[in-house]
């Protein structure tokens, strides 16, 4: 189409991909954290689940933060 930026067709695909990989990087680096918590204190398995809900929890307010709020 004549006068489109053709960029902007993907820019919904590109903010949809950065959603995913902000949740999946919040998942695997505070899950790793609560993984190595349970190596080093001796438990198995009780901090691993915490970690990736705690994970999943920021993951959410950052890109509540990022693409949420509306310009007022």
């Amino acid at each position: 189409m004549p006068g489109r930026d053709p960029g902007e067709a993907w820019k919904g695909a590109n903010q949809a991909w950065s959603v995913i990989g902000t949740l999946l990087a919040g998942i695997v680096v505070w899950g790793g954290a609560g993984w190595l918590l349970d190596r080093w204190l001796g438990f198995d398995g009780l901090f691993l689940p915490i970690g990736m809900l705690l994970g999943v929890g920021a993951s959410i307010y950052v890109i509540y933060v990022r693409y949420g709020r509306h310009p007022d």
